[in-house]
């Protein structure tokens, strides 16, 4: 499967804040999205935010328990967990996101901290019939990020690294732009404090491919009509 250029995706952490909501959560997510990001809940999430933090300790179940409450598939889904709970066993989240529809498990923590386990994380992705995807961040290196292209990913993920809530300082825009340079033709989403349509434009102006919304999603996920109309509004900054 491919995203949407230029695209809207969702992330929420599976089985949060029940099974019953999550699952309503991805239906409607599912008609309003162009992709999904779905969380495996973790003890230690350590590269979110506080508030996803806390949807990962209150999720109703954990682990990889927690994605197969559903199938997913009606658009690309991506799995995201840390890889630093899978070091032993990458080839049952592989196994599991097969089973549940997704198209790739994205571990945020795989360049930062896990670089060694690249080539593994490669080769499970292929043995399982999956894309590779990769987090980076504007403190990643240049010569990393650009060498992520050969592997034919299905995107690459740049952290904003800004805090929900705030406008986009200008360095956003120029950390987005480098980055595009750097990934050719490789679909780039970016991440982090998207909660207007406003900042949906200025970052897709700036050349992400797509964006994604998690943490301002939060407190609607309860309620069908307000995350449908939520999302409809962020589309609206979409060209």
């Amino acid at each position: 499967m491919v995203i949407r250029k230029p695209g809207l995706g969702a992330y929420i952490t599976a089985t949060y804040p029940s099974k019953e909501a999550f699952l309503n959560a991805v239906k409607c997510l599912s008609n309003v999205s162009d992709f999904l990001e779905i969380g495996i809940p973790t003890q230690n999430p350590k590269y979110d935010g506080p508030v996803i933090r806390k949807t990962h300790f209150a999720s109703e179940l954990k682990g990889l328990d927690a994605v197969k409450v559903a199938r997913y598939g009606d658009v690309p889904t991506i799995l995201m967990g840390y890889i630093e709970d899978y070091v032993s066993n990458m080839e049952l989240v592989a196994e599991t996101a097969n089973e549940v529809g997704a198209s790739s498990v994205l571990f945020p923590d795989l360049l930062f901290e896990h670089i060694d386990l690249l080539e593994s994380y490669l080769g499970v992705m292929r043995d399982y019939s999956l894309r590779p995807t990769f987090f980076v961040s504007s403190n990643t290196p240049h010569r990393l990020i650009a060498s992520l292209v050969k592997y034919e990913p299905l995107f690459i993920y740049l952290g904003l690294y800004a805090a929900t809530g705030i406008k986009l300082p200008l360095y956003i825009e120029r950390n987005v732009r480098e980055v595009r340079k750097l990934v050719d033709d490789v679909t780039l989403i970016a991440g982090f404090a998207i909660n207007t349509p406003e900042m949906v434009r200025l970052v897709i102006n700036a050349g992400a491919d797509a964006v994604v919304v998690g943490t301002a999603l939060v407190d609607k996920l309860n309620d069908q009509r307000a995350c449908t109309e939520f999302m409809m509004k962020l589309r609206g900054g979409l060209p």
